[in-house]
């Protein structure tokens, strides 16, 4: 006869398949909390996103409104504004810097009139000998003046010292 294979005494579970619920269970919290922190990072993001997108409406209203204004302006108060703009831009310092290097004591200026649009400058000045005045012309080339020339020059006769007054014309470059 063959065995039926009866057992009426229930094994008990093995090891293995706690083991395999247990190690579900742990997969299963781990995948909720990873979707937890990519729901948290996805609201971040949106909320990024839609103050990027205000700010960007503002500076393009704020864009408008600025083109607005300038047509509004007549072509020469813009044409102005835009001199008076470069101007500021321009190293100021540094040309007044480098003329003041370059003055000896035997010179005295007496004006000195910048053209931001043409980037030049025009200096008068007096000098107690040609001498002196042809030295201030050649002290003058160093950066940021260029083509510095002598316009002009006159020995004041009716003076006992006859000073020698000028006038020098320079262009500058910006600085980097």
């Amino acid at each position: 006869m063959r065995d039926l294979g009866l057992d009426f005494q229930p094994r008990r579970p093995g090891l293995l398949p706690l083991m395999l619920v247990l190690v579900g269970a742990v997969l299963c919290a781990d995948a909720w909390l990873e979707a937890s922190q990519q729901n948290a990072q996805l609201a971040d993001l949106q909320a990024r996103q839609e103050l990027a997108k205000r700010r960007a409406d503002r500076l393009t209203m704020a864009s408008r409104e600025a083109a607005q204004r300038e047509a509004a302006l007549p072509a020469e108060q813009g044409k102005a504004l835009q001199q008076a703009v470069a101007a500021i831009g321009l190293d100021w310092e540094g040309l007044y810097r480098q003329i003041e290097r370059a003055t000896p004591e035997e010179v005295s200026l007496l004006a000195i009139t910048p053209n931001a649009a043409a980037r030049s400058v025009q200096i008068s000045g007096e000098a107690r000998h040609l001498q002196a005045a042809l030295g201030f012309v050649d002290a003058l080339r160093q950066p940021p003046l260029s083509q510095v020339s002598l316009l002009s020059h006159k020995i004041k006769t009716d003076d006992p010292q006859r000073p020698v007054s000028f006038e020098i014309a320079a262009t500058w470059i910006s600085s980097p």
